[in-house]
């Protein structure tokens, strides 16, 4: 008994004495904890533009306004004529380009929302809208849109009055204060006609005036 108790007695020196014993070079150390953002978590990198669209963000962010001619079609069958507004600004991180387009014309007011971003996979740039005057709503476009020179053509496929269309759409004639945009439209594999050109000039621009003869 007399040797169990001087033995619980040592053991509890012993406990005491490393309790305060003070930390030096050979304590453990707490594992450092990397922080990057707020409660210590990592923070994750950022996105940066592809040069693709920071070619595009620069031609066309800005606020346009625009004049409509539509070719004759069923719905407008001697044609019609608009005009409207357009804002066009970057999308988060400036990894896409938003446009807010609103019109009034021979057809009605008009309203539409357009989103494209560049899709290196794709070689092209992918984009989908939505309009007032489309039944589902929105339409991702099939094709995409490629640089063909100094245009930007882009191909696509929908559906009009029950029939298949092959579309053409065209952004030419860029310049730091004004650009055109046509789109064509026919059966697929035949001939497309011109349905629609839309030319946009950047708001506040000066006006060219006619050279005299």
């Amino acid at each position: 008994m007399r040797k169990a108790v001087m033995c619980l007695g040592l053991l509890m020196c012993v406990a005491t004495a490393a309790q305060d014993k003070p930390k030096g070079s050979g304590a453990a150390k707490p594992m450092a904890k990397k922080t990057g953002g707020e409660g210590g978590q990592m923070a994750m990198p950022m996105a940066k533009p592809s040069p693709e669209m920071e070619k595009l963000g620069k031609m066309l962010v800005g606020t346009w306004s625009t004049s409509e001619k539509h070719e004759p079609s069923p719905w407008a069958p001697k044609g019609a004529t608009g005009k409207g507004m357009a804002v066009i600004k970057k999308g988060p991180g400036g990894l896409s380009l938003v446009e807010d387009y609103k019109s009034s014309s021979g057809m009605g007011a008009f309203a539409g929302h357009g989103v494209v971003w560049w899709d290196a996979k794709a070689g092209g740039y992918k984009s989908v809208w939505c309009d007032s005057m489309t039944p589902v709503g929105c339409e991702p476009a099939k094709g995409v849109a490629k640089w063909e020179g100094n245009s930007l053509v882009g191909t696509d496929e929908s559906e009009m009055m029950g029939q298949k269309m092959a579309m053409k759409e065209t952004w030419s004639d860029i310049t730091p204060d004004s650009f055109t945009f046509a789109m064509d439209g026919g059966p697929p594999g035949g001939a497309m006609k011109r349905m629609m050109t839309i030319k946009y000039t950047r708001a506040g621009a000066p006006k060219t005036e006619a050279k005299k003869p």
